[in-house]
This record gives structure tokens, C-alpha cells and sequence, in this order.
């Protein structure tokens, strides 16, 4: 007896064809559209980011107008040393805390409400995630600190002026050294995104992070000289510091030394936060 293929059993028994899997940047557009507007709808953020500012610019601008009464005093060894952006741009120190804590809030943040179990789910691929919370948190702090960098440079050069060791944007060094600051916030803000991924707690992570920045290099003072001097050269402070140096103390390691070393830092903590968030559960 043979049997006839209705349409209804053709249809039963066809494969239902399959929706294309997104590609890779697709996948990546969609998850940094959310990274940037969880950072823009959080409070912490635009606090943050203000009191980078006000450290850059306003420090700056404090000590440059401190330096300048006191100048007729200086000594002439004094003078020649003299690097015009050592206090326009003093206010970075403070500046890469505030950024600090925003990187590690920007992974921590998530795991305090719960919201990372979300966030997995609707990104399950775990180091495309982590690129898109850093290309994106990168993003903000190179903007807000090139414009910072750039407004401290130009209003402390005007304060000290010609009388005073000031320097134009064009003079050798001037443009790389604001760049290179901006630069140093950036990098240490993917460090603290790496340490706030590694730790998921907010307040252990702030705690590693300013023991980096601020007993540690007070620790290695204490070692004996010239020992201490040699290590505090490759310390992640001050390799930011001498990014952002037009005269070379003997204290830090040249601009390209320094980015290097600073560079390496940060690549050696997001390689290992990134392998951590992939091998742990939520």
C-alpha cells in the first residue's frame, strides 16, 4: 500500500529553519549601548567625574598661583629644574582616586544589587563584556581628562607666564605631557574596572586599590636608598607622574619608560580579572 504525503505532515516533519546568530560587533555595539547608559544613569558617575575635574583644574590652579609668590625665592639651581608642570598638573594624584573608585563601582555596582546575573545572561560571553565595560569607561575618562588636562595647562601657563618658567602648548613635551596625564587617568581606571571584577566587592576593592596608590609607595620609601628610590620609579603613581613630566627627575622613569611600565600594569590586572570572570560563577 502506498502512502501519501499530506501538507500537514511535509510541514511537520521540515526543519524549522534557524534565526542567524548576531556577529561578534553587533553583539559588542549592543552591550557597550548598555555599559553607556548604566555609567550615565548612575549618580556616583557625574560625581565622580566632577570632582576629577575640580582636582585637575582647580589644584592646578591653587598651587601654580602658590608657586608664583613664592618665585623670587627660589634658588637658581632651583629655577632651572623648574618644570612648569609639575603643579598644573598636581592635582592628578587626587584625580585618579576619584577615577579609581568610579572603575571599580562600575563592576561592583552590579554585583551589590544583583544585576550582574542579568547582565550574564543577556552577555554570556564574558570577555566581550568585560571589553565593552572598558571601552566604554575608557571612553568617559579620556574625554573628561583631556579636557581637564588641556584647561589646567592653559590657565596655570598663563599664571606663571614668561617671568615665570610658563611654556606654550607648542614647546617640546607640552602636548605629549597633557596627553600623557589624561592618558595616566585612563589607565588607572582600567586597572580599578580589572580589581573591582576580580574582588566584586566594593570596599575590598577601593582598599587594594588605594593601598596601591597610596601606602605602597610610602612602604618602599622606608626601604633603604638607593633601593627605595629604584623601586618607586616602577610604582603604578609614579609611572602616571612621569607621563605627565616635560623635565626628567631623576625620581621618575622617562615619559616612554613610564607608559610602558604603567601599560604593563594594566594589562597584566584586566588579563587576569577577565580569566576570574570567566571561571567564576555570578
Amino acid at each position: 500500500m502506498s502512502h501519501v504525503l499530506t501538507p500537514t505532515a511535509v510541514t511537520a516533519t521540515a526543519p524549522k529553519p534557524t534565526a542567524p546568530k548576531p556577529g561578534i560587533s553587533r553583539v559588542f555595539r549592543a552591550t557597550a549601548r548598555s555599559e553607556w547608559t548604566k555609567l550615565r544613569t548612575v549618580r556616583s558617575t557625574m560625581w565622580a567625574l566632577i570632582l576629577t575635574v575640580v582636582s585637575i583644574v582647580g589644584i592646578g590652579v591653587l598651587l601654580t598661583a602658590l608657586e608664583v609668590s613664592r618665585w623670587d625665592h627660589r634658588s637658581l639651581a632651583e629655577i632651572t629644574g623648574f618644570d612648569p608642570l609639575l603643579y598644573a598638573f598636581g592635582g592628578l594624584p587626587l584625580a585618579q582616586l576619584s577615577v579609581g573608585v568610579l572603575g571599580v563601582l562600575v563592576m561592583t555596582a552590579e554585583y551589590t544589587k544583583g544585576a550582574i546575573r542579568l547582565t550574564f545572561a543577556a552577555t554570556p560571553q564574558r570577555p566581550l563584556l568585560m571589553t565593552a565595560k572598558v571601552a566604554t569607561f575608557s571612553a568617559v575618562i579620556a574625554v573628561v581628562g583631556l579636557v581637564s588636562c588641556f584647561c589646567a595647562f592653559f590657565v596655570c601657563e598663563a599664571i606663571l607666564g614668561p617671568g615665570h618658567g610658563g611654556v606654550s602648548i607648542t614647546d617640546p613635551g607640552a602636548l605629549r605631557a597633557v596627553v600623557g596625564g589624561a592618558a595616566h587617568l585612563v589607565l588607572i581606571g582600567i586597572i580599578a574596572v580589572a580589581v573591582g571584577a576580580a574582588l566584586r566587592h566594593t570596599a575590598g576593592a577601593v582598599a587594594v586599590l588605594f593601598g596601591v596608590l597610596l601606602i605602597l609607595p610610602g612602604l618602599v620609601y622606608l626601604l633603604p636608598s638607593p633601593c627605595n628610590d629604584n623601586v618607586t620609579k616602577f610604582l603604578p603613581s609614579s609611572a602616571g607622574s612621569a607621563m605627565s613630566a616635560v623635565v626628567r627627575f631623576p625620581s621618575l622613569l622617562t615619559p616612554a619608560a613610564g607608559s610602558l611600565v604603567l601599560i604593563g600594569y594594566t594589562a597584566v590586572t584586566l588579563t587576569l580579572a577577565t580569566v576570574i570572570l570567566v571561571r567564576r560563577d555570578a
